[in-house]
């Protein structure tokens, strides 16, 4: 740089300020630009409609996660699975559409996050029945897995590397299941990883086994808004049919945690 701004000394002064403005713009994007994986068309479809979705099946990997220094984590809770199903949706909540604009800081959305109660009645949009749907209808934090009692949620002053909590949720389609909640952050990214401590049912036909559901929470702010990334994945040994005739009850909890996200922060 010392070498760079000498020359740039020599030069007429209108050709030196061009020159610093353009490394000024470049350093600034480089910084900012964590959504490596995506397309060009994947990066102007989420900045048109706020969301991108897919799902992955067998030996196939999520590819919408933005850089952050947990990518190799999730690939090792991945690896622990047998995957049947998956589904990733990235979504930009842009500061003009939030009251606090960039006023909102990582405390804020952490604090958001451990909310849990909040998410008693968050709905979701049901593309079968044509109609919003209540996804959870109770949500509360528990004190460890061998208790059904509300506790409250924690407010904190300042985010701690790592913490666990437990959670026992209700929902329209796999009913009452106890979970366990790692919350993780790294200095820019909050990770919430979300794992079922009870076997899930559908109909009262058991699904999902203990630990084989793993949702996954990434949040982060970059420039124009709030990055959330969601990716849900499952494995399941039977009525596999079933299992992924249901595929869209898993894009459905990603898509109403973030609704619920996106509520609490504008409120």
């Amino acid at each position: 740089m010392l070498i760079l701004m000498g020359y740039i000394k020599k030069m007429n002064k209108l050709t030196g300020i061009i020159i610093l403005l353009f490394i000024s713009i470049f350093n600034i994007s480089a910084a900012e630009n964590i959504m490596t994986s995506l397309s060009s068309k994947e990066k102007e479809l989420l900045y048109s409609e706020g969301e991108i979705s897919r799902y992955f099946f067998e030996k196939e990997l999520p590819s919408y996660l933005f850089d952050t220094g947990f990518e190799n984590n999730l690939l090792d809770e991945i690896s622990k699975q047998k995957v049947t199903i998956g589904v990733e949706s990235l979504y930009l909540l842009k500061y003009e559409d939030l009251p606090g604009g960039k006023n909102i800081d990582d405390i804020s959305i952490f604090n958001t996050l451990l909310s849990v109660r909040t998410m008693k009645g968050i709905e979701y949009f049901s593309k079968s029945r044509g109609k919003m749907r209540t996804l959870y209808t109770d949500s509360y934090a528990v004190e460890n897995l061998n208790s059904t009692e509300p506790i409250s949620d924690p407010v904190y002053t300042t985010i701690p590397k790592e913490i666990t909590r437990h959670m026992l949720q209700t929902d329209k389609t796999f009913g009452k299941n106890l979970y366990e909640a790692i919350y993780r952050y790294d200095g820019r990214t909050i990770w919430i990883n979300i794992i079922n401590k009870t076997k899930m049912k559908y109909m009262f036909i058991p699904m999902v086994d203990v630990d084989n559901m793993n949702v996954n929470l990434f949040v982060t702010a970059i420039d124009e808004g709030i990055l959330f990334y969601g990716v849900s994945f499952v494995e399941t040994s039977s009525f596999l049919g079933l299992a992924k005739s249901k595929k869209d009850s898993f894009y459905n909890r990603i898509k109403a945690m973030f609704m619920w996200f996106s509520d609490q922060l504008v409120s």
